[in-house]
């Protein structure tokens, strides 16, 4: 069997039956590849279940996925993954190849940025558009895809949750806010984030870290140094109900 672990957003959120079920898996994989994986989480698990935990990247998930789950046909096989499983597209190429050799699959699911992030802001889930990412940029690969996604949905008067990269051209590590704030003024050609638009930064959801901020896109600077090194996102609300309204004012 392979088996797809939600571990949620921070040290402690896996579930009980997620677990057990590592206790009696022979092997453990954690997916490195599609977030950055809390060492503090990882550690309880491995004390939790007695289990060594392997980190796998880029290549075991995707260029050599075969061999990834090669032994799934024979033993309990186990990926960890930040957040909820099904969120990233690896993982539902990773459940197509295992069914298409025939091999049982499970998911167990987690908190999310998607569930958590969103619930968070006090905005409703049924008023967001589609979710975009910030990627980071480098001298011949400068996308501005994601603007686009954030005009959209502000023209179909829907929120906009922006995820910011992290995987950086040097490695795994999460994007400074300023970094992001600087892609976007080089992407934004017509204006859309107009310096006095306020926005939602989210920063560790989920975590004892967290942090929330409503402000004003051009003071996103100020940030910089209390957020420094954290995981970030940022939601572009649109048009917002009176309840809606309400329930950002205590992040401002």
């Amino acid at each position: 069997m392979l088996a797809l672990v939600g571990i949620g957003l921070d040290a402690k959120d896996i579930s009980i039956k997620a677990l057990e079920f590592l206790k009696n898996a022979q092997i453990v994989y954690a997916d490195t590849y599609t977030s950055i994986t809390s060492s503090e989480s990882l550690k309880y698990i491995s004390d939790a279940t007695g289990k060594e935990i392997i980190p796998i990247g880029r290549s075991r998930m995707e260029e050599k996925l075969a061999d990834t789950i090669k032994d799934a046909s024979r033993l309990d096989v186990a990926i960890l993954v930040i957040g909820d499983p099904l969120v990233a597209t690896t993982h539902h190429i990773i459940l197509d190849e295992a069914a298409s050799r025939g091999i049982e699959t499970r998911v167990f699911h987690s908190s999310s940025i998607f569930s958590a992030g969103i619930g968070e802001s006090g905005l409703d889930i049924y008023k967001f558009g589609p979710t975009t990412t910030i990627p980071f940029w480098s001298e011949h690969y400068k996308p501005t895809s994601f603007m686009d996604v954030i005009a959209r949905n502000l023209a179909n008067k829907e929120h906009t949750l922006v995820l910011f990269d992290l995987n950086s051209p040097t490695g795994t590590a999460p994007m400074p806010i300023e970094q992001a704030k600087q892609i976007i003024n080089m992407a934004d050609k017509e204006g859309i984030l107009a310096l006095e638009k306020k926005v939602l930064i989210l920063a560790d959801i989920g975590r004892a870290s967290q942090s929330i901020k409503y402000i004003e896109f051009s003071k996103i600077p100020s940030l910089a140094r209390d957020l420094s090194g954290r995981i970030l996102s940022m939601i572009v609300p649109s048009q917002m109900s009176f309840a809606e309204e309400e329930s950002v004012k205590r992040f401002s």
